[in-house]
């Protein structure tokens, strides 16, 4: 890669040292965010980042600059406006479209656009449910997607399968699909290019891909978390089979996705799972399986996964460690968890990436985020394998706060 800024080798060699828990002689830092520059800058507005990301990307740039963080997050985890409003997108809520505070994050409320009699619809074709049924339901202006059927598009089927196309409702459906495109080529183009402006700068991608466990597809955008909740019991086998069918579709996504040769970090948010919604038997009979083949197929390909677990996992460490190789795989564990003694037991074996408390960052003293970034090197660091990060997302901060979290980071090493 031409002009490649020489700290990115060297950067791309600190993740693979701490991946593999070497010592280092300093320890990464690159606190994971939605808004952070945003926020810390009033450049823009998260409403008018939402609308067009390349709204937010001067306040990006500025945030990578200033303080030089080891790993790169642009603006693709928002919801994009545009492409949402081309569809009418029923899903998710955000400012602008919803809510008068222009810095109010979107939301995606708990809804069910799947019934739980159609487990089984899904399971036999994944692909063809969510096109005629879930994409209808998801957005309004693809009402039209649920009168096509290519199921038999063979020989003369082929042609058959064409004519529905002269309903209003189809070609609206199209012409959506074509503005909802063209919207989304222009804004991931743009987060594209940031990505490589930063490579060139020197500072690698924190994710390249994000996606969850395959049984939060259902918890997430399908049938709901409360519904979810109640399925494990009234139609377990029906929802296993579901859940078997999504895992062989995202397992084979992320191969293909891999073969692009553009994914070096691919992210997992864990929605589910935690020990106060899942038993162990359930995690395994449920969430792990599927969660577990997408790390494999990540791993088989020389991808990391970076496994993001919110709410607490301590009930589970013990399938993780039993299931997970060493040094292939970076957690982020959130909240409830115990990270020292997930430190305890994990050490030189995972590269765990967190350790700071967000709350210090956001309303803290310089010496209160000095003694926290210290005494987190000191108690993580031995052995390798810190990347330091935040317990929840960093979206609000002190700039003095940032300047002294990089600071010590980039400057401080106790082993």
């Amino acid at each position: 890669m031409e002009n490649v800024h020489p700290n990115y080798e060297k950067r791309m060699q600190l993740l693979q040292d701490t991946l593999n828990c070497r010592k280092t002689d300093r320890v990464m830092a690159a606190p994971f965010y939605t808004y952070l520059p945003i926020l810390l800058y009033g450049e823009t507005t998260i409403k008018d980042a939402i609308a067009d990301w390349r709204n937010a990307l001067p306040s990006y740039y500025r945030y990578h600059e200033e303080f030089q963080p080891d790993l790169s997050y642009g603006p693709s985890a928002l919801f994009p406006g545009k492409p949402m409003e081309a569809l009418d997108c029923q899903f998710v809520r955000w400012p602008g479209k919803h809510f008068p505070d222009e810095n109010i994050g979107f939301q995606v409320p708990d809804q069910e656009y799947m019934a739980q009699e159609e487990y089984l619809e899904y399971a036999e074709d994944p692909t063809g449910f969510l096109m005629k049924k879930i994409l209808p339901r998801h957005y309004r202006k693809l009402a039209g997607l649920g009168l096509l059927d290519f199921s038999m598009a063979i020989w003369q089927g082929g042609l058959y399968a064409t004519l529905p196309a002269v309903d209003p409702s189809v070609r609206e459906a199209f012409d959506a699909i074509l503005s909802c495109g063209q919207a989304m080529n222009e804004q991931v183009g743009a987060n594209a290019r940031f990505t490589l402006d930063m490579i060139q700068r020197g500072i690698p991608s924190g994710v390249d891909f994000v996606t969850s466990a395959p049984f939060d597809i259902f918890n997430d955008t399908l049938r709901g978390f409360l519904n979810v909740s109640m399925d494990m019991y009234d139609c377990p086998d029906e929802l296993l089979t579901a859940v078997n069918a999504a895992t062989r579709v995202q397992v084979r996504y992320i191969r293909n996705l891999i073969r692009t040769g553009t994914v070096k970090i691919v992210g997992f948010m864990l929605h589910n799972g935690f020990d106060s919604f899942m038993s162990k038997e359930q995690f395994e009979t449920f969430y792990w399986p599927g969660l577990k083949a997408s790390i494999d197929a990540c791993i088989e390909n020389d991808v990391i996964p970076w496994i993001y677990v919110e709410d607490s996992f301590m009930a589970k460490l013990d399938i993780i460690e039993r299931d997970v190789p060493a040094h292939k795989v970076i957690f982020t564990f959130t909240g409830k968890n115990d990270l020292k003694a997930i430190k305890e037991r994990f050490g030189g074996k995972y590269c765990l990436k967190g350790g700071l408390l967000a709350s210090v960052i956001e309303y803290g003293s310089t010496e209160d985020v000095e003694k926290m970034v210290r005494e987190a090197i000191d108690i993580y660091a031995p052995g390798g394998g810190l990347i330091l990060d935040t317990d929840v997302a960093l979206d609000n901060a002190k700039p003095e706060n940032l300047r002294t979290l990089f600071d010590i980071a980039h400057n401080y090493i106790k082993y």
